[in-house]
């Protein structure tokens, strides 16, 4: 008798789809590096004035990233193109100003979560290797 996996009772939960591989690295990719933009623009930020809407304010920005995240890990497709599309825009801005005189300290600092996160996000949506 041989042992024939597809017609196991147990799934097998170690061979995912590469797609769905590449959703979750986007989802897990997309909300770590964002808090990690939060925490640096946080730290560079000048006489930031943390009351309650600042507060406020950042809970909902990281709520807003938990949603996004929670559908990119759903596999959503056009979520994620339309996510790295506007990840693009904002590293294209970003080295913009980063090779002007007036620059935000930050930048060469959240630059490199703006482009791995578009990289990641660009896997997801059109299959990148």
């Amino acid at each position: 008798m041989e042992n024939n996996s597809e017609n196991s009772i147990l799934p097998d939960s170690t061979n995912t789809s590469g797609r769905a591989q590449k959703f979750k690295q986007a989802g897990y990719g997309f909300l770590i590096m964002n808090l990690i933009y939060l925490v640096v623009v946080v730290k560079f930020i000048p006489a930031l004035n943390f009351d309650v809407s600042a507060l406020l304010s950042f809970l909902a920005y990281v709520l807003f990233i938990g949603f996004l995240t929670y559908y990119l890990l759903q596999e959503k497709k056009l979520l994620a193109q339309i996510l790295s599309v506007i990840y693009a825009g904002r590293s294209g801005n970003a080295i913009y100003f980063l090779l002007g005189d007036n620059i935000f300290p930050a930048v060469p600092y959240f630059l490199p979560c703006l482009l791995i996160t578009f990289y990641m996000l660009g896997r997801a949506g059109w299959d990148w290797p």
